[in-house]
């Protein structure tokens, strides 16, 4: 008879080979990819409004038009990898992106640039999903929250080096060199990475590639030759990949926590951060000053994402230590209104953009790593498809309503004080959700958690 061998055992107890870093580089490079490319936009806009002849609130449905093709391929596209690998998944996203992420530069009209952005967030939706699953996958069991908070990080150090590069590119040459090289860059991370990019190990054993399995363990547990006869079992798995399995077997709390934690919080990050610089310019800040304190505001959701992240995992606080964004969030549009309204200077303005991102982009980001541990991996890119896609509607009706709110000639400092309350709401829902896995854990049910650790969620 065959030996038979948990692979989330062996991955678990050795310590991170070269070949999972490799792996979770790959990931973090989609991540980036998507950051820049999205993130890009919103630096890009008072240039092209000047440009096309058009009010900045205009381009609310250039906003609205990537992120509703995100949200279709997040719920439609990026589930199919349960089902057929997530490597094949991710590269039709690449091959999708690459189509549409360039031509954006030659766009004329809003209706247009619209379009481009449409088919690229259709393909960075297909990829980015799968990459947050991939890295969760190869990650031990006791960094799992850190590694997910990481690639969720680095979609906010896409948004700082776009942000960086469009303080010294929009001024010379406006906006439309900007959205060139958000769509040459990333196609170039997007297609280096494809190499490279390992298939899920999980996905390989539930399909029957034992001698594939083999290899990828050799590499991760270096010194030891697995065999291809060796049974590899995984946690157990329920059928399908079909949404209701995420509501299935006492995950349905946790699931739509999730999905409202994930909300809120994307909701507030995008309500003001895609009109940050608009608003800024129109209180008199200079535009190169208002891009690098938008690119500040990025630099601390970098912070921000690792910080939560590392508080979730090695806190006893758990997921409840994501509180902290919030309380940051709300804290920081305060004085950031009042010293607008006062008359502030760049030191202060970009102060306090920094730890509005520390706490808007970092709760984003943080939550993240709590959707990538809730599934086993027969759904988990189910369930980080349908976080991400819900999550994405958050975004999706948030810079509407602010550019709604800035072309109906409220005041600026009211609209950064609005975005106070989807932050409170999403504290509220995160002390809930902390509560809801410790009594899951309590009374045994570790539906929402993975099996083979049900604590881990919640004291890391």
């Amino acid at each position: 008879m065959s030996s038979s061998v948990r692979i989330t055992e062996i991955v678990d107890k050795v310590p991170v080979s070269n070949f999972q870093r490799r792996a979770i580089a790959i990931c973090l490079a989609l991540a980036f990819a998507d950051g820049f490319n999205v993130l890009s936009i919103g630096y890009a806009i008072p240039s092209l409004a000047d440009s096309y002849g058009v009010a900045a609130a205009d381009f609310s449905i250039v906003v609205m038009a990537a992120l509703i093709g995100e949200i279709l391929s997040n719920l439609l596209i990026a589930p199919l990898a349960d089902r057929y690998g997530r490597k094949r998944i991710m590269g039709l996203g690449i091959v999708v992106f690459g189509l549409a992420a360039i031509p954006s530069f030659f766009a004329s009209s809003i209706v247009a640039l619209a379009a481009c952005r449409f088919v690229a967030g259709i393909g960075i939706g297909a990829a980015v999903p799968n990459g947050f699953a991939l890295g969760n996958e190869y990650s031990p069991t006791r960094l799992k929250a850190t590694t997910v908070t990481v690639l969720s990080s680095g979609t906010a150090v896409g948004g700082l080096v776009v942000g960086l590069i469009a303080s010294r590119l929009v001024p010379l040459h406006g906006g439309e060199a900007l959205l060139l090289v958000a769509g040459a860059i990333p196609l170039v991370i997007l297609v280096a990475t494809w190499r490279w990019l390992p298939e899920s190990i999980e996905y390989l054993a539930k399909s029957g590639h034992s001698a594939k399995v083999a290899a990828i363990l050799d590499e991760i547990e270096v010194g030891t030759t697995h065999s291809a006869d060796t049974e590899y079992l995984l946690p157990f798995q329920p059928a399908g990949a079909r949404v209701a399995a995420l509501f299935a077997n006492g995950r349905a709390a946790v699931t739509v926590l999730i999905w409202s934690m994930m909300f809120f919080a994307l909701f507030g990050s995008y309500f003001v951060l895609s009109w940050l610089a608009t608003i800024l310019t129109g209180n008199g800040v200079e535009e190169g000053t208002a891009l690098l304190a938008t690119s500040l505001a990025t630099l601390g959701g970098i912070v921000g994402a690792l910080a939560l992240g590392v508080a979730m995992d090695r806190s006893r606080f758990g997921v409840a230590a994501a509180i902290l964004g919030p309380i940051a969030t709300i804290a920081s549009v305060s004085l950031l209104a009042w010293n607008l309204t006062v008359g502030a200077s760049s030191i202060a303005v970009g102060a306090l953009c920094f730890t509005l991102g520390f706490g808007a982009i970092g709760l984003a980001a943080a939550l993240t790593s709590v959707a990538a541990q809730a599934y086993p991996t027969s759904v988990r890119a189910t369930g980080i498809g349908w976080a991400f896609g819900v999550s994405r509607m958050g975004g999706l009706v948030a810079p509407a309503l602010g550019g709604a709110l800035l072309a109906a000639n409220m005041a600026s400092s009211m609209v950064l004080l609005l975005s106070a309350i989807p932050a409170a709401i999403a504290g509220i829902l995160v002390g809930w959700c902390a509560r809801t896995l410790r009594r899951a854990t309590a009374s045994g049910v570790s539906a929402a958690i993975e099996p083979s650790r049900p604590g881990d969620l919640l004291s890391g």
